[in-house]
Order: structure tokens, then sequence, then C-alpha cells
């Protein structure tokens, strides 16, 4: 079924441009995004010579050659330099792709297709530039779609998550983690789609597969757009912190002591009265130590009888 497209297709990079070459070899059509690439409007190129329109005065022989063997039937891909619209003149390159056509007549004619090569170069190292940091990212990486499934996984993730790259695709994060937390991440996703705003530092706890100890993850969240500006998903950034995780507890769990003890040293022991003296015991104790405490003290002690039960020698 014929449809519109979204925007942010790859049309929306490379400006893909046409015209047509008639039987004389004159320009019989010229479209919008031609007068785009090549700063020239219908009315200054339609019934004139195409090379005489664009190409630079030195090249204009071979032009006119290539165009007679184009409309001798032959299909032609290549170069061609062009004059930059305002560009105080520099010269451009444009891949052309020309096909034999034919008029109601049978007369030969031609169908170009131009790309702009810079807007090709561009693409190619934007391309090369996001494998590199895609591939080779420490970090595990996965980009989601709108639909907040996974698009693509880097090679970080599949070395802690296992298999290939391309079998990930399609999964959703319920695929990985225990369903509490997965509902968070699912949340968390959601909101930054909808919203723009990123999430950094989301704390999420999980086993890898064939473990059973959790590991403790920090996820980045940020939404992504295409050339349009339309939200095209998710990227997700994780850093394994379990290191970092256990080193706060224990450094949480000294600190706790520490202070412990550092109550008891103010709070125990300024009064000669041994029920004080425990009660103050068990105040320090409960809760900051334990749930449930007991002080026990013999009788004699409480009446204040020196008659202590005798040690055992030996």
């Amino acid at each position: 079924m014929w449809h519109s497209s979204p925007p942010g297709s790859i049309y929306d990079y490379i400006k893909v441009a046409s015209f047509s070459i008639g039987p004389d070899g004159l320009v019989d059509q010229w479209s919008l995004r031609a007068e785009e690439l090549f700063g020239l409007t219908a009315a200054q190129v339609v019934g004139h010579d195409p090379v005489d329109a664009f190409m630079p005065p030195e090249l204009r022989e071979g032009g006119h050659r290539r165009v007679a063997e184009i409309l001798d039937g032959k299909e032609w891909t290549g170069l061609v330099p062009f004059r930059i619209p305002g560009g105080n003149g520099a010269h451009g390159v444009a891949e052309i792709y020309v096909m034999p056509t034919q008029t109601e007549a049978a007369e030969r004619a031609a169908l170009c297709v131009v790309v702009d090569v810079r807007a090709l170069r561009r693409i190619e190292s934007d391309l090369a530039a996001s494998q590199a940091i895609f591939g080779q990212s420490p970090f595990g990486f996965l980009l989601f779609g709108t639909d907040l499934t996974v698009q693509r996984a880097n090679r970080r993730f599949t070395t802690v998550f296992g298999g290939a790259a391309e079998e990930h695709r399609g999964r959703t994060v319920h695929d990985y983690l225990p369903p509490q937390e997965a509902d968070r991440m699912t949340e968390a996703l959601r909101r930054v789609l909808e919203t723009g705003e990123a999430i950094t530092d989301l704390r999420i706890t999980g086993a890898a597969p064939g473990r059973r100890e959790n590991r403790h993850w920090s996820i980045n969240l940020y939404r992504v757009h295409g050339a349009s500006g339309r939200p095209v998903g998710v990227a997700g950034i994780g850093t394994d912190v379990t290191r970092r995780h256990l080193a706060a507890r224990e450094a949480a769990g000294v600190r706790r002591n520490l202070a412990l003890l550092n109550e008891a040293g103010h709070r125990i022991g300024n009064s000669l009265d041994l029920e004080t003296t425990a009660r103050e015991l068990l105040d320090v104790t409960v809760p900051g130590f334990c749930d449930l405490a007991a002080v026990d003290l013999y009788q004699g002690l409480l009446l204040g009888d020196d008659d202590r039960p005798a040690r055992p020698q030996g």
C-alpha cells in the first residue's frame, strides 16, 4: 500500500535530486532538489544544455561527449564537478546516475539522478565515527526504538549477556532484568522518549545469564533524534558499578560502627548506677546495632551485696 514515509529517512540526509534530458540533449525537466543543489532555477536550466548550465568551462568538451553517448542508449555513473551556489567560484562534486529513457515518440532521452558527494562523504564519516564509538565503547550500549525494543547492541553488552549482537534485536528489558527492575527501566525509557529529558545514574540490579550473584549497573538514558528532529528512539549506556556498590556498602558499615562506638563512649558510664548504665547500653545498641538486646546483672550487684560467685580456679 502506498503511504507517506515519516520524516527522517535517508533521503533527508543525502538530498537526492533529479532532472531529465530530452532527445535534443537539452534539459526538459528540473526538480526543486536540483535547484537547491546546483543553485539554478528551472527557468535558468530548462531548454539549455546541461553541460553549459553547471559545468566549469574547461570540462565542457568532455561533458558534451558523455551526453552524446548517453543519448545513444548507454547508462553511465560518474562524478561530475559543478559550481557551488554562492561559493564564489568554488566547485563541488556530484555523483550522477544517468539511465536512458524513451519519449512517447520512441525518441531517446535520459533521466539523471544526482547526489551531492559532500553529503555522502559526511554520512560515511558519521557512520565510521558512530561505529567506532558504538563498537569500541568499554560500556554496554543499547539503542531502543520508539516501541522500546532493542534495535542495536554493542560488543560490550553481548559479552555480559551473551549471544551475537543481532540476536538481541527486538528484545525488551524484561528479557534481561527481574520483573520489578524491568518495570522501573521500562518506565524510565518511556519517560525519556516522551519528554526528551535525559536520566543519569539510574541504578538497576540484576543477574547476568548463567550467574547467581546480582550485579549493579548505573544506567544513563537519552533520547535520539533523526535528521528532521523527530525522536527515533532512546540510547542507553550501562556501567557495571558492582564493586563500587559493595565498597560503598562496606564503607557505610564502617562509618555506622564508628558512630555507634562514638555514641557509646559519650552515653555509657557517666553514672555509677548499674541500672542506668544498663539502660544506656540498651539505648545505644537498639536499634543502631541490633533489634533486640538484654543485659543480665547479678541480683547481688543490684542490692549492693559484695558476696559474688567465685570464679573457678585452674
